[in-house]
């Protein structure tokens, strides 16, 4: 009986995948396309955190965190770049 819910939930999440790729390919501004790849990187996380969820395990949940600090540093990293760019045009 839950089946279909998992299944209902990995079609949801492929689906905000394939949205945040559209946003990241068409973004017109730097900073959609990081936020878009930030959203990207969540979805990927509530997958393989349902992935582990139907499977009973706890195997990937290490797998996971690692995946998180990874897409949250890119993040940052992204975003400082931005700032120092736009901070160099100003001055």
């Amino acid at each position: 009986m839950i089946d279909w819910f998992y299944y209902l939930c990995d079609i949801l999440i492929c689906l905000a995948v394939i949205i945040g790729a559209i946003r990241f390919v068409k973004g017109p501004t730097t900073l959609d396309r990081i936020l878009a790849f930030d959203f990207i990187t969540v979805c990927v996380a509530a997958a393989v955190i349902l992935y582990s969820i139907q499977l009973k395990t706890s195997y990937y949940i290490e797998v996971l965190i690692i995946f998180c600090l990874l897409g949250f540093t890119t993040t940052l990293a992204f975003m400082d770049s931005l700032f120092r760019e736009k901070e160099e045009r100003e001055s």
